[in-house]
């Protein structure tokens, strides 16, 4: 791990949770928790460009689910999707996200 994932770690509200488990589930309703985590951290808006810069393929960094190495804002399970969802975009390029990131 590097220099500024460790100091992430440090400093993260993933940190404070303790269940570094729900930042890499499989679950479209844990990934969605981390999300929530994410949201009110101090260090998201850091967090998703370092994950960015270093092309982490797996986990929520900075309130992004990193799937494949492909960034998405959210993650969908089987089925539809809920109403509240519907519109809302998979994917993001770069900028999208450090922008939605900044700004939630």
């Amino acid at each position: 791990m590097n220099q500024q994932l460790r100091e992430l770690a440090q400093e993260g509200r993933c940190r404070e949770e303790g269940s570094h488990e729900l930042f890499f589930s499989e679950s479209p309703a844990e990934l969605a928790r981390a999300q929530e985590i994410c949201a009110s951290c101090a260090v998201r808006v850091r967090c998703l460009d370092v994950a960015l810069q270093e092309n982490l393929e797996w986990g929520v960094w900075g309130g992004v689910i990193f799937w494949d190495g492909q960034p998405f804002h959210r993650r969908r399970g089987r089925g539809r999707p809920r109403q509240a969802d519907a519109n809302l975009p998979l994917e993001a390029d770069r900028g999208e996200l450090l922008e939605l990131v900044a700004t939630a």
